[in-house]
């Protein structure tokens, strides 16, 4: 559970860690988001799938309205057999050349609903497709999140080594002054020398992995982020609390989006089931162009009635088959729903432990420093000897690091828990 004290270290972090206020130059968090979302290819490629279900929709209105379309054929018969039927007095009936034209309107009357079902399936589909561009887009801040703390991280990295290596050169300045005055060993002046080039190749190594993390930031983003400054500012929420990111867990968008599947597959399986319905069509007909003696007669209707009697099993294998793909997606939101309960219960938990590990770390940094200055001074005294100081060095740039981790996972955790239950500023 969220106490109060850590509901103010979750606040306090990112002053914490000591981050720049930002300035022109800087990229926050939420300008690389930006950034990503106009570039991901994935996000334009869901969109489409938006667009095709909307129009799938559209298409399938269009079997309420009437088909209308305009006709034309000629027909050439065997003159010799037109001019034997004309001598047996059939020539009103037949001609040479029967040229026809006409408009055709066709209106579906009854089909057993097919059409407002896959009306409806269509527009379930289209909203599933836009919730889980949504739930997508979340997801991107997720990974543009750790593509940015992941810079962070390696600079902090950085910064703690290179102040490391300033305390450790520090104190090569420091053992020779003191050598110099026959007060210390060539020993413990080569051992600090030593632990200095060792940060200094540390702090190499470090500059190399900052290049790499911002490498895949540029990726993410789209922007060549291989020098502009990175500006963590705080965001003033507070992370929510178990109850209330278990509520958000149920309403996120791919659950959401799931149930609309599961709801779109049960239209299925009505669609399908309208086939075992009879068919009521009307057929009209304006003639402009007729041969022979129906060269009278300028229009004509015709209604007619289908009644399916048998079909070879095709439609009782179509209905069983969206029966089955509507169990499948029951059982799927069954799977998404206990997964984001478990999602929401296990990262609240991650972040009420990091929240108390970065509290602790800072304890432990700052007693870090207290004794590094304290061993200094009973150095010169002659109370302990140059490997306390030189551990106690090692203990503080190590607490240092612990702090500063501790202080992004649980700037990590809030961004994971703000995915998982979609509670993102």
């Amino acid at each position: 559970m969220l106490t109060p004290s850590l509901l103010a270290l979750s606040l306090a972090v990112p002053a914490l860690a000591g981050a720049p206020p930002p300035d022109a130059s800087s990229v926050t968090l939420r300008r690389c988001y930006d950034w990503a979302l106009g570039r991901s290819e994935d996000l334009k490629v869901r969109a489409e799938d938006v667009e095709q279900a909307d129009q799938r929709a559209r298409g399938a209105l269009a079997g309420v309205y009437p088909r209308v379309d305009w006709e034309f054929s000629e027909v050439w018969q065997d003159p010799a057999g037109v001019r034997r039927l004309e001598a047996q007095g059939f020539g009103g009936f037949v001609q040479k050349e029967q040229a026809e034209s006409r408009v055709n309107v066709n209106q579906a009357l009854f089909s057993g609903f097919k059409e407002f079902t896959a009306l409806k399936g269509f527009r379930k589909e289209s909203e599933r497709d836009a919730l889980r561009v949504r739930r997508a887009r979340t997801e991107l801040f997720a990974r543009a999140a750790a593509a940015f703390y992941g810079v962070l991280a390696r600079e902090t990295e950085a910064a703690n080594t290179a102040e490391g290596l300033l305390l450790a050169e520090d104190r090569v300045r420091e053992l020779k002054a003191l050598g110099r005055l026959g007060k210390a060993r060539p020993s413990e002046v080569y051992t600090a020398v030593a632990r200095a080039a060792a940060l200094r190749a540390a702090l190499v190594q470090s500059r190399a992995r900052i290049a790499s993390a911002r490498e895949e930031l540029s990726f993410i983003t789209g922007q060549d982020l291989a020098r502009r400054p990175l500006s963590d500012a705080p965001s003033g929420a507070p992370p929510p609390t178990l109850e209330e990111a278990l509520a958000a867990a149920r309403q996120r968008s791919d659950v959401r989006a799931q149930r609309d599947d599961a709801a779109a597959n049960e239209l299925r399986v009505r669609y399908e089931l309208g086939n075992y319905w009879p068919t009521l069509d009307l057929l009209g007909r304006y003639h402009t162009r007729r041969a022979t003696f129906m060269r009278e007669i300028d229009w004509d209707a015709a209604l007619t009635l289908r009644l399916p009697v048998f079909q070879g099993g095709r439609v009782d294998a179509a209905v069983k088959r969206a029966r089955s793909a509507h169990r499948q997606s029951l059982l799927a939101l069954e799977e998404l729903e206990r997964r984001a309960a478990y999602e929401a219960r296990r990262l609240h938990g991650e972040l009420t432990s990091a929240l108390e590990e970065a509290q602790a770390q800072e304890e432990s940094a700052d007693a870090a420093r207290k004794s590094y200055d304290s061993l200094r001074e009973e150095y010169t005294l002659g109370l302990v000897t140059n490997l306390d100081v030189l551990q106690a060095l090692d203990l503080l740039q190590a607490q240092r690091g612990a702090r500063d981790a501790a202080r992004l996972d649980v700037k990590r955790h809030v961004v994971e828990l703000g995915v998982a239950t979609e509670t993102l500023p």
